[in-house]
């Protein structure tokens, strides 16, 4: 999203209009597809509900390429952003870089499964008739197109469109005239940086479409946001969400965490637990690439 030089260069809707309308592409494209899909699947007998997570498995993986467009187009361009994401990457060793993987991937899971265990404490999975139906697709279809859906294909998607595209674009929006040097401009830089990884989030969390996944995803989604901005790269991000909606997967298919389940008391001390674990492997992985700048 490169306006440099553009008469839109200063039309502050122009540019806000950047940010928005890949969402919009996102959204008619997967819905078209998955509407197609289930007409020809419809026509061969088979049962929707039951194979819905394999049609929209195939509805993202024809998705996926048009957000990928926009993803490289912007990394071309000389945005502020990506130029400042390509000086964050190339500070990193390789073996700094594994380590952010493995600790991203980590913090995704153990974060996804805390979250998951507070809203379980709360009512709201209840209420929310929106959460119930989805989380019922999401499950539907075997566990096959869960991992290759849920855990591989939906993650690539979302972490291109929200991360690699909204993000950046909401950096480059606000960070126009901050990326000069000194401590004043950089103070006010980071300060607009978290403007835009909040902003991010809220839209990942709102555009979930319940009230569940909204807090969520939302919350997950301002983490994601802050690893990218660690990784310097979109492989942070993308690990991390792999890593929360793999651990999701694992829970309902193999009883993973069924020893939570014996009382209430267990089930907040495991919660408290996971917490913990996700607020160090954060800590760990702040320190990390305080280190490698």
């Amino acid at each position: 999203m490169n306006l440099k030089g553009s008469p839109y260069e200063n039309n502050a809707i122009f540019k806000f209009w950047n940010v928005i309308y890949p969402i919009f592409i996102y959204f008619v494209a997967i819905n078209l597809a998955v509407s197609l899909f289930a007409v020809f699947a419809a026509f061969l007998g088979a049962d929707i509900q039951k194979q819905y997570m394999a049609l929209q498995t195939a509805a993202v993986a024809v998705t996926l390429p048009f957000i990928v467009r926009y993803y490289r187009k912007d990394q071309k361009e000389p945005t502020a952003f990506w130029e400042r994401m390509k000086r964050v990457s190339e500070k990193k060793t390789s073996a700094r870089k594994a380590a952010n993987a493995i600790w991203m991937v980590l913090a995704g899971a153990s974060a996804g499964a805390a979250l998951n265990n507070l809203l379980a404490l709360t009512a709201l999975k209840e209420i929310s008739r929106g959460f119930q139906e989805a989380n019922s697709n999401f499950f539907a279809g075997g566990i096959f197109f869960e991992l290759l859906g849920a855990c591989l294909l939906t993650p690539c998607l979302e972490e291109v469109l929200y991360r690699g595209v909204v993000y950046g674009r909401l950096c480059d929006l606000l960070l126009v005239n901050h990326e000069e040097q000194g401590a004043e401009q950089t103070q006010k830089a980071w300060k607009n940086r978290l403007i835009a990884m909040a902003l991010s989030a809220l839209l990942f969390g709102v555009l979930h479409q319940n009230l569940v996944q909204f807090v969520y995803a939302g919350a997950l989604g301002l983490m994601l946001a802050w690893f990218m901005e660690e990784a310097g790269h979109l492989y942070g991000p993308l690990l991390a969400h792999i890593g929360a909606n793999l651990i999701s997967v694992l829970r309902v298919e193999t009883g993973l965490f069924q020893w939570m389940e014996q009382s209430r008391s267990v089930f907040a001390a495991a919660t408290a637990g996971l917490a913990v674990v996700s607020i160090v492997l954060l800590g760990v992985i702040w320190r990390l690439n305080r280190e490698s700048v």
